[in-house]
């Protein structure tokens, strides 16, 4: 995943914060400790004494390193065991003045042994995530809330609805569920009002959980923000951001203004994620014979061809919501 300069700042001032946060009250609790048994601060005081020593007695030479240094572990091991005591014997966690790191692998920095932690991983992923759709402005759904009871239990353009929708439902449960690199790529189409940007919201939020990241645009918001950066009216990088990404849905084909430069676009965007084997999910309100009017035909056979097709049948849910509330 390629992370966003703006997650790797972000992150990094997460890790100092973390850091301060520790050692700040590591420092006030130890004050609270040595208040109530000063040994346990003249106990520190002599193992900093005998660290100093020791690392003094090394470097002029008048020491056997291996020695002094097992000599000092023993004796570390010794006055900490002493210390845990103390602290347990008032009434404290034998534990209660050491540092408690977020991530006590590499106490905060991000790193350990040279390699990145997955403290660190696991931050940059979050919030490039969060860097990406907060280009598309999306509101997240989950599946619990799809309702099918808002589709007829009726025969509409030859298929009972309910019973098609629930298939539906479960194919895009199951694609979350089990959503990786080799995810196929979907096509949601049907008329206005059946779900499938909300549906699509919730494969987004599923997808999402699994620390995968994914780019939600409307397809008219998407051009609108291409065109800025085409014609130097913002320097954002949101082709990078499409052929990066784990998962990208484009809602609403069909309703953008279209032009030479969009339907361009719209094709180097498909076809560079199938080339890069990274799924894709489109829906749009127009019929398969709509889209063949007004897309080219290399657009379309990509869609076609590639893309696994899930056609939406029922009655507009807005409409029915609408007239529940009047009810």
């Amino acid at each position: 995943m390629k992370y966003t300069r703006n997650a790797a700042e972000r992150a990094h001032e997460i890790l100092r914060k973390r850091r301060i946060t520790a050692e700040t009250e590591q420092r006030d609790r130890s004050l609270i400790a040595f208040s109530i048994a000063p040994e346990i601060k003249t106990m520190l005081g002599t193992l900093d004494k005998k660290r100093f020593e020791l690392l003094r007695s090394i470097g002029s030479g008048n020491a056997s390193t291996s020695e002094a240094v097992y000599k000092l572990r023993d004796e570390t091991e010794r006055i900490n065991r002493s210390i845990s005591e103390i602290l347990v014997s008032n009434g404290f966690s034998p534990d209660y003045i050491d540092y408690h790191y977020t991530c006590p692998k590499c106490h905060d920095t991000g790193y350990r042994d040279g390699e990145r932690c997955q403290c660190l991983t696991e931050l940059l992923n979050k919030l490039t995530i969060e860097d990406l759709n907060g280009l598309c402005g999306m509101k997240i759904h989950s599946f619990e809330e799809f309702r099918l009871d808002y589709y007829p239990d009726e025969v509409i353009d030859g298929d009972n609805a309910r019973q098609r929708m629930t298939v539906v439902y479960n194919n895009c449960k199951g694609y979350a569920e089990e959503f990786g690199a080799d995810s196929d790529s979907l096509f949601f189409y049907g008329p206005t009002g059946l779900g499938k940007t909300f549906l699509s919201s919730c494969i987004a939020g599923e997808v999402m959980k699994k620390g995968s990241s994914v780019v939600f645009f409307s397809v008219p918001s998407l051009f609108s923000q291409l065109e800025d950066e085409h014609f130097g009216r913002s320097d954002s990088k949101t082709m990078d951001i499409l052929m990066s990404a784990d998962l990208v849905i484009l809602d609403d084909l069909g309703s953008e203004f279209r032009t030479k430069f969009t339907e361009s676009k719209l094709y180097e965007i498909i076809n560079g994620r199938m080339n890069l084997d990274k799924p894709v999910i489109v829906s749009t309100n127009l019929s398969i014979r709509d889209l063949h009017e007004m897309y080219n035909e290399r657009l379309i056979s990509r869609i076609i061809m590639k893309f696994a097709p899930m056609p939406f049948i029922g009655r507009d849910i807005r409409q029915i919501l609408r007239i529940n509330s009047v009810k």
